[in-house]
């Protein structure tokens, strides 16, 4: 087995973890530690590009950021390890880590594959989001002017700090902050959810993964800018084309069978 090893580097319990990770990994496989793990290790370290296309599985060791920075520029399996705060999207607590990977070296387990979306700016492609693609004021409390539409349609024009466009994945993240509906992870949908609109009509909408979501922005709105997962952020105008639609690409998860309604009641239903 060929190991990716990936971890929150601003997180001290983190990369004590991923430190012990990798000597596990080291005597079941080939392991390609990413920088922060490589560093402190003195070992050869590799980027997130050349993990992609070295590993099998990719552990991460951190919370959902690590996740979501890693599916970036990964796209094998990954088997999330949580060390950081609610870690929605991870497989096991930091306790259960090595439990964890055994089960995985023994083939006691499966893949689960999620949607991803697609953004491009003026003909542009962006990083895939796993979680949601967030159009917003690029300062705080400043009002912008948009319009949504959905396959060239217009469905809806408002003032707001801006808008989500998530994954069933992201349903259950920011969007939901925003009064989005959660998604089982099986529709094949995203969730288009106003920021804090000044518009009692606007409402949250779930439209088929495929469609083309297009977004405008209006002369009289602020600096904005278009953010990816909360990591990638890309500077955005009046001028800007801006179309989300589902990717090609998959995330895709290393799991044990937890189902989505056990992990939604677990980590948010208090």
């Amino acid at each position: 087995m060929k190991w990716g090893l990936v971890c929150n580097f601003h997180l001290k319990k983190a990369v004590s973890l991923a430190e012990e990770v990798y000597d596990f990994l080291e005597q079941n496989g080939e392991v390609y530690a990413e920088k922060s793990v490589g560093k402190n290790k003195k070992i050869e370290s590799y980027s997130l590009d050349e993990i992609n296309k070295k590993a099998d599985i990719v552990v991460t060791v951190g919370g959902d950021g690590t996740i979501l920075k890693t599916l970036e520029k990964v796209d094998k399996p990954i088997f999330a390890i949580n060390s950081g705060g609610m870690g929605f999207l991870t497989e096991v607590e930091s306790k259960y880590a090595m439990g964890g990977l055994k089960r995985v070296i023994d083939g006691n387990y499966n893949i689960e594959e999620r949607a991803k979306l697609k953004a491009i700016v003026d003909g542009k492609r962006l990083p895939d989001a796993a979680n949601e693609v967030t159009v917003q004021t690029s300062r705080i409390a400043k009002i912008m002017y948009l319009k949504i539409l959905v396959e060239n349609e217009l469905i809806e024009t408002f003032g707001a700090d801006g808008v989500i466009v998530a994954t069933p994945t992201g349903s259950t993240s920011y969007a939901l902050s925003a009064g989005g509906p959660i998604l089982d992870p099986e529709v094949d949908a995203m969730v288009i959810a106003p920021l804090a609109p000044f518009k009692l009509s606007a409402r949250p909408w779930v439209v088929p993964l495929e469609k083309k979501v297009g977004i405008k922005l209006f002369a009289k709105s602020k600096e904005s800018k278009i953010v990816i997962d909360g990591e990638s952020s890309k500077s955005v105008t009046i001028d800007s084309d801006i179309i989300i639609t589902g990717s090609e690409k998959k995330a895709r998860f290393v799991r044990f069978g937890e189902t989505f309604y056990q992990m939604v009641r677990l980590k948010l239903v208090r």
